[in-house]
């Protein structure tokens, strides 16, 4: 008669468990940082384009009823006054009152309270970011044509955010074009860049 070994247990031991959790923990160890600064980069590409989306809908909404439209960036953040807050509105008027901007046409509050994407305002399109906070409140108003109103100052509106992060820029010329650049980039070499 032959004598057979019973078949070993099949599995892990537990010597391979600790080095693959040992590996995994390495791993996500490494990885944390960057996925922290891919928040943080995503928190302030997601305000700037909400902004250049808002900028776009006053626009529009200016040419489609041959009135003055106001885009405002009151300086709150989830409803709470914030240096650099990035909610903003967009305002209409009345027939009857073409000077008061009282009608909402669209509005957006920063449904995340922790975001550290903060905005400032500048009088002039450059490559240097303003300081969060810098000129708000601010209004940008769009006449009948699409044209940035002569009253309106804002060229530039910077969204940035901690030491460390990217910035971008939402620039705005007298004929009512809106543009999303990045200023780190220069546009003479990357048609991405704003200056």
């Amino acid at each position: 008669m032959r004598y057979t070994r019973p078949d070993r247990p099949r599995g892990f031991t537990l010597v391979e468990l600790l080095v693959a959790m040992a590996v995994f923990g390495l791993l996500l160890a490494s990885a944390l940082p960057s996925y922290g600064e891919f928040i943080r980069n995503s928190q302030i590409r997601t305000a700037a384009q909400s902004i250049e989306s808002g900028l776009q809908i006053a626009r529009a909404e200016a040419v489609r009823g041959n009135a003055q439209v106001q885009f405002q960036l009151p300086g709150t953040l989830a409803g709470t006054a914030v240096a650099g807050g990035t909610d903003w509105a967009v305002m209409g008027t009345l027939a009857a009152t073409p000077t008061v901007f009282d009608q909402v046409v669209g509005t957006r509050t920063e449904p995340n309270a922790s975001s550290v994407a903060r905005v400032g305002v500048a009088a002039a399109a450059s490559g240097a970011s303003s300081a969060p906070g810098a000129g708000l409140p601010a209004t940008v108003t769009f006449t009948g044509l699409g044209r940035l109103s002569a009253a309106t100052a804002v060229r530039q509106i910077d969204v940035t955010g901690p030491a460390g992060s990217r910035s971008l820029a939402v620039q705005i010329t007298p004929g009512g074009d809106i543009r999303l650049c990045d200023p780190a980039l220069v546009r003479a070499a990357d048609p991405q860049g704003c200056a």
